[in-house]
């Protein structure tokens, strides 16, 4: 157990350093090509998973939250004695 929690913490100041390493590299560059390089990538990362499926995927995502807001929900015990039947686990 405590050796998780030392590679835990060890990766996680290792990544907070890695950020510095990468800022450090952004804020001393003049290469305004590397900025702009940057910004695609940066701008390209936040597309959501949701805009990338068809329309109808997407009505379908938007229907089913809304039934299960509605609480037309079917437990996983129901669905698993449902799909039993046919040998499925």
């Amino acid at each position: 157990m405590i050796n998780s929690y030392f590679s835990v913490k060890f990766y996680t100041m290792d990544l907070q350093a890695e950020k510095l390493n990468i800022l450090q590299a952004i804020m001393s560059t003049s290469d305004e090509s590397l900025i702009m390089d940057v910004k695609a990538f940066l701008s390209d990362r936040k597309t959501d998973w949701f805009d990338e499926l068809s329309k109808e995927q997407q009505k379908d995502v938007l229907e089913g939250l809304a039934e299960a807001d509605r609480g037309e929900t079917i437990s996983h015990a129901e669905v698993v004695k449902l799909f039993g039947k046919w040998g499925l686990k």
